[in-house]
């Protein structure tokens, strides 16, 4: 499965906001409330992840298909079409050098292998040093709620290793619910390539 990452513009705005709009009862269940479905996935959900995009502490990026013919309905369709979203967040440097993250995949494109692929190149350019065009982070953290099997079974897929469990971590869809911990470092990424 071949995908493209590249950091959300103006020009995605349409097609982002239909995907995440088709893509709601699928969704919904497993983020946190930002007010009602408008403000949470229509044009109010873009205009948070474009501010993001200007934040040194977030890195946004669109997961998008191999480029499609011009009839997919994408912005500009040598950039492919977008199927989710994978963004690192709260990104700290020094000795922590550390950062959480959060993905999703529209429902159209589910279970097919976009969300691994996805969250593969994101884990590769958060890791990878800087003076090879990566981020040079050491860690990468993931919060799961327990019940979410199709998203455990991506982040074991991608190398990830449990780290611990977190009562009433995040509040989700309205309450504050438990996560597991899952995490990847510089290292551990290192020896899975190592094996390839």
């Amino acid at each position: 499965m071949t995908v493209t990452l590249r950091t959300p513009t103006e020009t995605d705005r349409v097609e982002y906001v239909a995907l995440r709009q088709g893509s709601l009862p699928h969704l919904k269940p497993w983020e946190p409330l930002l007010g009602d479905d408008e403000a949470q996935f229509g044009n109010a959900s873009f205009d948070r992840l474009l501010t993001r995009v200007q934040l040194d502490s977030d890195e946004p990026f669109l997961i998008c298909a191999g480029a499609e013919s011009s009839d997919t309905g994408s912005a500009d369709p040598a950039l492919g079409t977008i199927v989710g979203y994978v963004g690192l967040g709260q990104i700290y440097r020094g000795p922590f050098c550390s950062c959480f993250m959060g993905y999703w995949i529209g429902t159209p494109f589910a279970r097919r292998g976009y969300g691994v692929a996805g969250v593969r190149a994101t884990v590769g350019r958060a890791l990878m040093p800087e003076e090879h065009g990566g981020l040079g982070l050491h860690r990468v953290e993931a919060n799961i709620i327990p019940s979410n099997a199709a998203s455990l079974a991506l982040i074991r897929r991608v190398g990830f290793r449990l780290e611990g469990y977190s009562p009433r971590y995040l509040k989700i869809a309205g309450r504050w619910q438990d996560h597991e911990r899952w995490a990847i470092t510089a290292e551990d990424w290192a020896g899975i390539h190592a094996a390839e």
